[in-house]
């Protein structure tokens, strides 16, 4: 590690989940923007223990810490870490930002580990922050904070927002040669870099923490020019062959995508692009040419959130699509050889007068029955169901406080939420466990097909005898059996899960 200097910043990026993931940690990146041309800043990832620890011997140099997080793991993370900082340093401010501490800041600050919160996008405010520590000035006035002053929380009003193409770019640069760890390998490419062309959503969908009015429910981007642009530089600057773009909508503006994917062809930038995410009503309204398009510009993936299979739940959610939109979706990327990743979600809140164990099944059954048809048209569909989680802020959070949901009392108790595990009363263990197979199932559903296979074979002889005896063909067919007749007991496939499994060996 270089050696630090004075007026040194260290921004700190926790496992989002408790199986620990690394990730670019985009929205410390973002933060640095202002500042990294005046001060040290460093980013660590909660991968980075050695590094870090190395930084913690130097908190008297620091003007601050940052601490980034999301309703769930990363809390739990961020506050082993703010723990460490505590034990070396008990003056250096703790500051938080992020997803959670934009929604809940009051109670987030009174956490011991917790001296500022940073509310919404953090550009400009943690510029103005690091400004008035460094020079010891009163954090009164400083818009979009809230604080600890004499024991007391002080909560300063909200920041009026500023359009994202008025920041200069993201400072990738300041990551150093970390910046290595961060680009990844993927089916589509071996340099795979994260990026972000657009903020928000316009759309208000009763679950999403978006609908929460800390995050203004507003679609901002970037213009197409500025976009190309910038993907060309991080070709040239880090040899990449592959983007990730994680915008949160990315298709709210069909004529902006379009100049983007011209633009990308123009300029002979050759990358593949993955991770869009997408609307099924935008997608499916788009003709043959704007995906011809796509696949030109050198697009492979895309994600939408499916969420169900159930057209009842989908109208409770005000999901504003059909059920069968979700399989036009497949059926058109498809022909285009354009993957798409669907994401649904289960244990929505009870609906008034609906009995529990009844929607809860029938929303099960009916997401497995369009899984199943997603599958028949696309056999290699990346497929994933996760619990729903209530965010504060959100219609349905209402509903989930109605119906039982035990809020927590505590910014730390916030780090037990987590989308991938049940945390709402009125989902059973019966249905958790039926949850969890099905999980299984529709991986396995992929990894058995014989589309799949003939993709492996050639590449992987040690499933060659697994192709030659139609093995696969037998695992898939029972897959279907699950699928139809929803027998999802005696999990006997949680087997090839386990150890040296089929799922990692024909991976």
């Amino acid at each position: 590690m270089k050696p630090i200097k004075n007026k040194f910043i260290l921004l700190f990026s926790p496992h989002p989940t408790r199986f620990g993931r690394r990730m670019i940690p985009l929205a410390l990146v973002a933060v640095s923007t202002l500042i990294e041309k005046d001060y040290d800043v460093r980013i660590f990832h909660s991968y980075d223990k050695k590094d870090y620890l190395e930084a913690l011997e130097h908190l008297d140099q620091a003007i601050c810490v940052g601490i980034t997080a999301m309703t769930g793991y990363q809390i739990t993370d961020g506050l082993k870490f703010a723990k460490l900082v505590r034990e070396k340093n008990k003056k250096v401010p703790i500051v938080w930002g992020g997803i959670h501490p934009t929604i809940k800041p009051l109670q987030t600050l009174e956490d011991p580990n917790v001296d500022i919160v940073v509310k919404g996008p953090g550009e400009e405010t943690f510029a103005e922050l690091v400004s008035a520590l460094d020079q010891g000035k009163s954090l009164d006035g400083i818009l979009g904070i809230a604080y600890k002053e004499n024991g007391k929380i002080v909560n300063n009003p909200e920041r009026p927002y500023r359009k994202i193409d008025s920041l200069p770019p993201m400072p990738y640069h300041i990551l150093g040669d970390n910046i290595e760890e961060y680009i990844k390998i993927n089916a589509n490419a071996d340099r795979n870099l994260l990026y972000l062309t657009s903020a928000g959503c316009p759309l208000r969908c009763r679950f999403c923490y978006l609908g929460n009015p800390n995050f203004e429910r507003k679609w901002d981007f970037y213009p197409a020019q500025r976009v190309v642009s910038e993907i060309k530089n991080l070709v040239k600057e880090y040899n990449i062959t592959g983007l990730e773009m994680r915008d949160s909508n990315f298709f709210v503006n069909k004529k902006r995508c379009e100049d983007i994917f011209k633009g990308l062809i123009e300029e002979n930038i050759k990358i593949s692009i993955s991770y869009l995410n997408g609307r099924v009503d935008d997608l499916i309204s788009f003709d043959d040419d704007f995906w011809l398009l796509m696949k030109k510009a050198g697009i492979r993936e895309v994600v939408i959130g499916a969420e169900s299979g159930d057209q009842e739940i989908l109208d409770y959610i005000d999901k504003k699509i059909k059920a069968e939109d979700i399989l036009e979706c497949i059926k058109k990327a498809k022909k285009f050889g354009i993957k798409v990743f669907s994401s649904f979600m289960t244990g929505f809140p009870i609906q008034r007068g609906a009995n529990p164990e009844k929607q809860l099944k029938q929303e099960l059954d009916r997401t497995v029955d369009l899984a199943s048809r997603m599958f028949a048209a696309d056999p290699l569909s990346e497929i994933f169901i996760y619990f729903y989680s209530p965010y504060p802020g959100t219609y349905l959070y209402e509903k989930s406080l109605e119906l039982g949901f035990n809020e927590p009392k505590s910014f730390a108790e916030w780090g037990k939420i987590d989308h991938e595990d049940h945390v709402t009363p009125w989902v059973t263990k019966n249905h958790q466990k039926k949850v969890e197979l099905v999980r299984k199932l529709f991986v396995l559903k992929k990894l058995s097909s014989d589309e799949y296979f003939a993709k492996k074979v050639g590449s992987n002889r040690k499933i060659y005898w697994i192709a030659k005896f139609r093995l696969n063909k037998v695992l898939n067919r029972f897959v279907d059996f699950r699928f139809r007749t929803k027998f999802f007991f005696l999990p006997v496939e949680n087997v090839l899960f386990s150890g040296s499994s089929l799922a990692k060996f024909i991976r």
